[in-house]
């Protein structure tokens, strides 16, 4: 009994386990995918001058958009860099529709 008991234990650890498994598949970031993160972003910022937003975007620039176009990155967190320093709304509108351009 003792040793049936061992053998529905190994063939539920097999089933469950499974044999190995194979590689999960993850999906590669394109420069396309990454701009399609970025661009409503500074759409918003944009449109209303809202520094709130502008917060968002380093992680996207640093992160996202460096792994697939480092020119591009660089270029863009220059901006920016120079963006968190504005106050006014206007400037902040035009900053961003700079960097829109860019992308």
């Amino acid at each position: 009994m003792r040793f049936l008991a061992t053998v529905m234990l190994l063939m539920s650890l097999v089933v469950v386990i499974g044999c190995g498994g194979g590689q999960v598949a993850t999906p590669e970031a394109t420069p396309s995918s990454v701009v399609s993160l970025i661009k409503p972003v500074l759409e918003k910022i944009a449109s209303t001058g809202d520094r709130e937003t502008v917060g968002e975007l380093k992680s996207y620039i640093e992160e996202d958009l460096a792994g697939v176009d480092k020119a591009k990155s660089d270029a863009l967190l220059a901006d920016y860099n120079e963006l968190v320093k504005l106050t006014d709304p206007a400037q902040i509108k035009a900053k961003a529709q700079g960097m829109l351009s860019k992308l």
